[in-house]
């Protein structure tokens, strides 16, 4: 009868499915003291198991409030097998601390249970409480002195340093600085020099850019004379379409342009002389561009 027994009990326990089985449960923190009011405690919670254990997330920890003062932040959980039929889970937790302490004491975080399940079992493992010492910000009663300033601590000495680097940096950037405001001031004509030669060709492109927006023949006229006005006050005197080369070699920054500035003559020849054959008829856009070129010119020889 009592070996009946024993072979059903035994048939009994192959048949029933296994437990989830947890090999260990350790926590980690990263220190154990030395919090105050405001803190945030990192903790890392390590709980081993056999792989076909399976962490029911129903039974972490919510983040929220555990108690006056304390509050759960965040929870995050990591897996890893780990060989051997092992799975290792990391479960991240971070506190914060609301307790203000008016002495140096201990308190206790809570435990907790963490549910795993394998085929239909299920086995709790146990998150260990465990202990942090808070700290005051201030005394409570400091020591009695005579002199109430002695209650404070003296400043702290404002550190020497090498003003010579500093020196240096500001005479070098005030140099590029200046160097700046020369040239523009040398671009725009501000004193001290205000008294350079005027730039006539730039006047004139502005103002050929202005009359070569109207389509009429006084327009056109108009432009034309503004060129040749530039010219003759460039030179000193009236340029004609033969004095083009005395022109150019008393000018010779102007050299390159002198094709440009024949068309720009035969042109004019044409439209105020009615010199049909003095050459091609110059179009505005190339007047414009011949005007905008001498400017250029111009402004590079100084």
């Amino acid at each position: 009868m009592r070996a009946a027994l024993f072979a059903l009990s035994l048939l009994l326990a192959l048949a029933a499915p296994a437990a989830a089985e947890v090999k260990s449960v350790r926590l980690y923190a990263d220190r154990s003291f030395g919090f105050f009011v405001g803190d945030l405690v990192n903790a890392r919670l390590e709980i081993i198991a056999d792989s076909a254990s399976r962490l029911q997330t129903a039974s972490l920890p919510r983040p929220g409030a555990l108690d006056y003062w304390l509050d759960l932040r965040d929870v995050h959980v990591r897996e890893q097998p780990i060989g051997d039929g092992l799975t290792r889970w990391d479960i991240e937790l971070v506190y914060q601390l609301f307790y203000v302490a008016l002495d140096v004491r201990d308190l206790q975080i809570p435990p907790f249970p963490l549910r795993f399940l394998r085929e239909g079992e299920s086995e709790i493992a146990r998150a260990p409480a465990w202990t942090i010492g808070v700290s005051p910000l201030r005394e409570v009663l400091p020591a009695r002195r005579d002199n109430p300033t002695d209650y404070m601590r003296a400043d702290r000495g404002v550190a020497r340093g090498d003003a010579t680097t500093p020196a240096a940096r500001a005479g070098i950037f005030a140099a590029l600085a200046f160097g700046a405001l020369a040239l523009v001031a040398h671009d725009r004509g501000w004193p001290p020099f205000h008294r350079r030669r005027a730039r006539i060709f730039a006047a004139a492109a502005r103002r050929i850019a202005a009359l070569t927006k109207g389509d009429g023949e006084a327009s056109r006229r108009a432009a034309m004379l503004a060129l040749h006005r530039a010219i003759d006050e460039a030179a000193g005197r009236r340029i004609f379409a033969e004095d083009l080369d005395a022109f150019l070699s008393g000018h010779a920054e102007f050299a390159s342009v002198k094709e440009a500035l024949g068309r720009f003559f035969n042109s004019s020849r044409a439209l105020f002389f009615g010199v049909a054959d003095a050459g091609g008829d110059l179009a505005a856009t190339e007047l414009l561009a011949l005007a905008k070129t001498l400017a250029a010119l111009e402004r590079s020889a100084g």
